[in-house]
C-alpha cells in the first residue's frame, strides 16, 4: 500500500472473554481490554452501539482508555436503521450524537448497516434523507445487505454525499469494490456458524488477497482505508489482522506489545495462522 493511503487495521470489538488467553493475558478484568487492545491495534469498530445508545460517560471512559493516535468506527443503533428502517424518531438522533459526541476527535466513520429486509425500491428515499440530515462533522460509510441497493444510482448518490460504500466479505451479498468517497471501509465478517472461537479455524487467505488486490488497485483514488475483521470470518479476529496487514507487506502486529508499554514490529505466530 502506498505510504500517503492513512491506513487502519483492527477487529469488530475488542470485548471478548475468549480473547483472555489467546490475546489478553490471563485474569485480564474486562475494564482493562480497550486499554491493551489499543497497545496492539489503532481502530476499533464498536458494536454495542448497535444494541444501544451507551450513555455519555461509557463514551467517555472509550475515549480516555485509548492514546490520542487510537480510531473508532461506531456502528449507528439499531432504534435508527432497524426498528425504524431509517426513519429515525429526532429522539434517538439526539441522543445517539449528543453521546457520541464524546468521541468527535477519534471517530473514524459513523457505520450505518441496513438491515437484509430493507430494498432499494423502498428505502433510497429513507437512506438518502438521513444522510441529507446527518452531521457533516462525521465520515460515513454505508453497508448494504440486500443486493437490490448494487445499482450505478445507488453508488453516485453515494458519491454526490461523499458516504463510503462497505466493501464486505460475506456468504450472502457480492459487494461491488465501488469507490464513492475518499476512504475505503472493508468488514471481514463471515458467518455465525463458527464456534469455538479464539482461534483460526478457517484459511481465509484466498478471500484477503482478493481484497488486499483491490485496496491495491485503488490506493491512488482514496486517503484513507479502514479495515475491520469479525471473529466469526476465520474464528479469531486479531490473528485475521495479523494475516491480512503481511498479506499487504506490512509487519505483523506485535502481540507482545500487549505485555509492555512500548509497540514494537516483532511477529508472533501462535494463533494457528498460516505464516506466509
Amino acid at each position: 500500500m502506498s505510504a500517503a493511503v492513512e491506513l487502519r487495521i483492527g477487529c469488530v470489538g475488542y470485548s471478548y472473554d475468549f480473547w483472555v488467553g489467546p490475546f489478553y493475558p490471563r485474569h485480564t478484568p474486562q475494564s482493562e481490554f480497550l486499554k491493551l487492545y489499543s497497545k496492539v491495534f489503532d481502530l476499533v469498530e464498536i458494536d454495542s452501539t448497535f444494541y444501544t445508545i451507551p450513555p455519555p460517560a461509557t463514551i467517555r471512559s472509550w475515549r480516555d482508555s485509548v492514546p490520542d493516535s487510537f480510531s473508532f468506527a461506531a456502528k449507528l443503533p439499531r432504534v435508527i436503521t432497524h426498528e425504524n428502517a431509517m426513519r429515525p424518531t429526532r429522539e434517538a438522533l439526539d441522543r445517539f450524537y449528543r453521546s457520541i459526541g464524546e468521541l468527535r476527535p477519534k471517530v473514524a466513520t459513523l457505520l450505518v448497516q441496513l438491515p437484509p429486509f430493507l430494498h432499494q425500491d423502498d428505502g433510497m428515499e429513507r437512506v438518502l434523507a438521513f444522510l441529507d440530515g446527518a452531521p457533516r462533522d462525521y465520515r460515513y460509510a454505508v453497508e448494504f445487505r440486500h443486493s437490490s441497493w448494487m445499482r450505478p444510482e445507488v453508488f453516485d448518490a453515494l458519491r454526490r454525499r461523499e458516504v463510503a460504500l462497505v466493501w464486505n466479505e460475506v456468504q450472502y451479498l457480492n459487494t461491488l469494490p465501488e469507490i464513492t468517497a475518499d476512504f475505503v471501509y472493508l468488514r471481514f465478517i463471515g458467518d455465525r456458524s463458527l464456534s469455538d472461537l479464539g482461534r483460526l479455524q478457517i484459511d481465509r487467505t484466498a478471500e484477503m488477497e482478493k481484497w488486499a488486490a483491490r485496496l491495491r488497485s485503488v490506493q491512488d483514488r482514496v486517503a484513507r482505508a479502514f479495515v475491520l475483521f469479525n471473529n466469526h470470518f476465520a474464528g479469531f479476529g486479531p490473528a485475521c489482522a495479523d494475516q491480512f496487514r503481511r498479506i499487504l507487506g506490512l509487519p505483523g502486529v506485535d502481540f507482545a506489545a500487549i505485555h509492555t508499554p512500548e509497540h514494537g514490529q516483532k511477529r508472533l505466530l501462535e494463533f494457528g495462522g498460516p505464516e506466509s
